[in-house]
């Protein structure tokens, strides 16, 4: 016998899909790593697992998967610093519009509740960074501004993820 168990989307997937409609028509560069190069104003956004700052518990792990997410936002000339300020502002707000209306992007699912765990602030790019994704070397006259956020996310309508793995039976 066998249960219809809802399959998870990709969170990076969920958070791009969430920054690049609210930001359409902008010029900001929105992806999940930071490349050498990369345009500012950028966004950078990716699930993340930092110790201390636990995920949480979603009840029922079927209909809710509790995740941490950063945030970090890349600014440069002159106004970096306010850019940098606004940029974070702007992307708690799409954040939180997507969690208020429940916006659902296909095959990813949607935010169900949102907590800022962390507020947005400048971070020494060499003292704060874990994980994947290194600043060491970020352009001079680059600022960072980071935020973390815990989110419970629902899956997306049955069977409407696409993950090469999913049994075909």
């Amino acid at each position: 016998m066998t249960i219809d168990i809802p399959v998870f989307g990709s969170t990076d997937g969920l958070l791009m899909a969430l920054f690049r409609d609210f930001f359409a028509g902008q010029q900001i560069q929105i992806g999940t790593l930071y490349t050498e190069g990369m345009n500012t104003p950028a966004l950078i956004a990716s699930r993340e697992r930092r110790s201390g700052n636990g995920e949480g518990r979603a009840g029922d792990d079927r209909f809710l998967e509790p995740v941490v997410i950063s945030v970090n936002t890349l600014t440069s000339g002159l106004e970096a610093m306010r850019d940098g300020a606004d940029l974070q502002e702007m992307c708690r707000v799409a954040l939180r519009q997507a969690q208020l209306t429940q916006k659902v992007f296909p095959g990813l699912g949607h935010i169900s509740v949102i907590e800022n765990s962390t507020a947005p602030s400048r971070v020494s790019d060499w003292a704060t960074s874990t994980g994947v994704v290194q600043y060491a070397t970020l352009p001079k006259g680059v600022v960072r501004f980071e935020s973390v956020y815990r989110l419970l996310i629902r899956p997306p309508a049955l069977g409407s993820v696409n993950n090469r793995f999913r049994p075909l039976h």
